[in-house]
């Protein structure tokens, strides 16, 4: 309980002689977990609005003309046994009527004086199917069943949607990356500082017959301490842009889906990213 105290006691005393630097690498840090999760809570809420637009992740499929009734629900079932399929809609002649009136504004039936429209179906997609790959490919396995004319969904919104998330999520993790190495280094240089400053009892504690490990220790708290700094400032202003978000969006009574573990997440990686680069300034020290 002692050495705890002592290590504690060191970290806070060396830190609290480099209050600049340390909060320079502190905030840092702290924009370096902002940048993250702020990328990650913009992913996880356009994944979750892109699942809403169940309409979009439809497959339609149309019969040949001359399936009939019978033979038209058997390959309807036979395609909701597909992967990928969450459930169906069968659309007989008298929906194929219906769906062409809502989208022509006319009459099949008065136009050519009866109904020549196939029967069909209408498909809806399981959640880890919901991409434009995945949907082309169970588009291709409907389309050489026998029975089958044509198949086929919005592949240009699909697409569309499928490129905003990765660019968002991509462009997020490559700022994120340069100022985590930015943060690994600023860490790093101010646990250095602290270790020039104090390499006198450096000395003395290996003459005394004291371990690498003994002596890192307390350097490492410093990382991990300025880490749960930067943690705690990242989400102090994590909190207030979601404040600001739900005033700014409340109106318009949209509904935004909170990540799990964010802040679970932000203390971890915050005091990882703190360990390893104190880790990396002692370790390169003592050798």
């Amino acid at each position: 309980m002692s050495r705890i105290i002592f290590f504690l006691t060191e970290s806070i005393r060396a830190l609290s002689r480099a209050r600049i630097p340390a909060l320079i690498s502190s905030i840092t840090i702290a924009i370096t977990l902002l940048i993250f999760s702020m990328a990650y809570y913009a992913y996880v809420n356009l994944i979750g609005y892109s699942h809403e637009f169940k309409k979009q992740y439809r497959i339609e499929v149309f019969f040949n003309p001359d399936v009939e009734y019978r033979q038209g629900l058997e390959l309807f079932n036979k395609i909701l046994l597909i992967d990928g399929i969450e459930q169906g809609d069968f659309v007989d002649k008298e929906d194929a009527a219906a769906i062409f009136k809502k989208i022509f504004n006319k009459d099949v039936i008065e136009i050519i004086g009866d109904n020549p429209l196939p029967f069909g179906g209408r498909f809806e997609i399981d959640e880890g199917f919901r991409s434009a790959s995945t949907m082309n490919s169970i588009v291709n396995e409907i389309k050489v069943i026998n029975g089958v004319d044509d198949a086929l969904f919005s592949t240009g919104l699909i697409m569309r949607l499928d490129r905003l998330v990765s660019n968002i999520l991509g462009v997020g993790i490559l700022i994120g990356i340069g100022i985590f190495v930015i943060s690994i280094i600023l860490v790093s240089n101010t646990i250095r500082l602290i270790i020039h400053a104090k390499q006198d009892d450096i000395h003395t504690f290996t003459l005394l017959g004291a371990t690498k490990l003994f002596i890192k220790i307390p350097f490492l708290l410093e990382g991990i301490l300025q880490g749960l700094i930067g943690s705690g400032i990242s989400l102090l202003i994590l909190i207030f842009l979601r404040s600001l978000l739900f005033y700014i969006l409340g109106s318009y009574r949209m509904i935004i889906i909170e990540p799990v573990m964010l802040i679970s997440g932000n203390i971890v990686a915050g005091c990882l990213l703190g360990l390893f680069a104190s880790h990396r300034s002692i370790s390169k020290y003592l050798k």
